[in-house]
């Protein structure tokens, strides 16, 4: 039979759940089709537990193929797959062993004695990535149609927000070249003063967010206990992702209202885009930290409403299957490689510019929501999920990527009180029109660009030059980090400078 018509006939019936109870199955299937003493390779859990009626000749601890939160959520009559994991003195290991951990192990099948329990007599083991687990199921992935519906079908709103919310979801691959240091976070956050719509939002974020794995959502405490009833053990096990992509949805309504929707423990965290943060504020200012850092800073109109998915419920470990099948795909974006998407930001900046005139620059200096600088790593960020979410890295994104950041900036331009705009550009022009020095600075940094082959400047070939002019070198620096704060230079990668015209 053709792989179109295996194809044709998958799409027909849906994707098959992966649920706990089948790959449970398929563990307990591959131990009883290997004879004792035959060689095998199997991946699962660690778990730093004495098996009953260990033998002394070695230590025993035991193994699944289920994560620490399928273990303890499983009915207490569903069935816990576990294999015994012997281990002596000609043992390799290698790795990050702990309790919970993944691992992989290469060793020979012998019996266990006690009840129908099997061992392996371990050769090696090896410590993994969590992700690693989820990489085992391509099969069962699905496809971006698939992925796509199941969350228009759960989340009704704006549909760029829609369309942002599964992009999120993929996180971003890391920009190699930046000087933020930014890991692979994203955050999507919603604004408006209107409380309604803010607890919306997050009641919408909640749910989703109640539907991932315990062990993918961002927590304080990365330990857990469970007891297992059929064996009389209990547990204490490790988040085995304590070092992957996590998410992160505000924990209280209290949270909505502070200036960072999220715990002082978790703030570093964000700022470092250390997990992924679907979070809303029941305010809208222009100088707003989250929204600032937040690649997708919608301002709603109207109330985000969900509809509980048994589908999306039941398909949740396909989507994380998904999701950290395409995460390894790409992995990291190198910044001085997409000129095409720098060239088109800056004339989306141009523009924009010629728009909304001195109201949009007011909104790109240091520290407001569009300050140019990080907007553009951001809206990079964004183009990453994109191309997570769609396999690969193409021009068309590019496009997406803008209309999106339109679509934002079109909304804080109507959204925001005239008398505030106002009150920016006042403080922008007294801003500009303060310091002499930058216009010199400016018109030297034009000089060094009309020589350049690529129209930017390193970062030390402009501060020698002002240097050589007559500046102090604590004053050329100042210069430097200010004309980068008033959107008039950035960094696109680190140590070169580009001029916003």
């Amino acid at each position: 039979m053709s792989e179109e018509i295996l194809e044709f006939i998958r799409l027909s019936r849906g994707p098959e759940p992966l649920t706990p109870a089948k790959r449970a199955r398929e563990f307990q299937m591959r131990l009883q089709r290997a004879r004792v003493g035959d060689e095998i390779e199997i991946s699962g859990f660690f778990l730093m537990r004495e098996p009953p009626n260990s033998p002394g000749d070695g230590l025993y601890y035991l193994l699944s193929p289920l994560s620490p939160s399928e273990l303890k959520s499983l009915p207490r009559d569903e069935l816990r797959p576990y294999v015994v994991l012997k281990i002596d003195d000609v043992s390799k290991v290698s790795g990050r062993l702990y309790s919970g951990s993944h691992v992989r192990v290469r060793g020979i099948l012998t019996a266990y004695p006690w009840g129908t329990m099997r061992a392996i007599f371990v050769q090696e083991l090896t410590g993994e990535e969590y992700s690693a687990h989820w990489l085992e199921f391509s099969d069962l992935a699905l496809t971006k149609s698939e992925f796509e519906s199941l969350f228009m079908d759960t989340v009704y709103a704006n549909y760029d927000f829609e369309k942002a919310l599964v992009y999120s979801l993929f996180a971003s691959p890391t920009i190699v070249g930046s000087k933020l240091g930014w890991g692979e976070g994203v955050s999507l956050s919603a604004f408006k003063k209107e409380e309604r719509i803010a607890l919306s939002v997050w009641e919408t974020f909640r749910y989703l967010h109640s539907l991932l794995p315990w062990e993918l959502r961002l927590k304080r405490d990365p330990w857990t206990e469970y007891v297992d009833p059929q064996l009389w053990l209990d547990f204490r096990v490790r988040d085995p992702n304590d070092s992957g992509i996590s998410y992160y949805v505000p924990t209280s309504r209290t949270l909505l209202k502070k200036e960072l929707p999220v715990p002082k423990w978790a703030r570093p965290i964000f700022e470092e885009k250390g997990a992924v943060f679907l979070g809303a504020k029941g305010s809208v200012t222009p100088d707003d930290p989250t929204a600032r850092l937040s690649e997708s800073p919608f301002i709603l109109t109207e109330p985000v409403a969900y509809e509980r998915n048994r589908e999306l419920e039941e398909l949740m470990p396909n989507v994380v299957a998904t999701i950290f099948l395409e995460r390894a795909k790409l992995g990291s974006l190198n910044v001085g490689e997409i000129g095409a998407f720098r060239r088109k930001f800056e004339s989306w900046l141009i523009k924009n510019r010629r728009e909304y005139g001195e109201k949009f620059d007011a909104l790109r200096l240091s520290g407001m929501v569009f300050e140019t600088n990080t907007r553009y790593f951001l809206s990079v960020h964004l183009l990453g999920s994109m191309a997570r979410f769609q396999g690969k890295l193409d021009k068309g994104l590019i496009n997406d990527v803008l209309l999106i950041n339109q679509e934002i900036l079109d909304m804080w331009m109507n959204e925001l009180p005239p008398g505030t705009l106002m009150k920016l550009v006042e403080n922008y022009e007294r801003y500009i029109s303060s310091d002499k020095r930058s216009n010199i600075a400016l018109s030297i940094f034009m000089d060094l660009e009309s020589v350049s082959k690529d129209g930017s400047v390193s970062v030390r070939e402009f501060l020698e030059a002002l240097v050589e002019y007559g500046f102090k070198r604590g004053d050329a620096e100042k210069t430097l980090a200010r004309l980068i704060g008033e959107g008039y230079l950035y960094e696109p990668y680190a140590g070169r400078l580009r001029l916003i015209r």
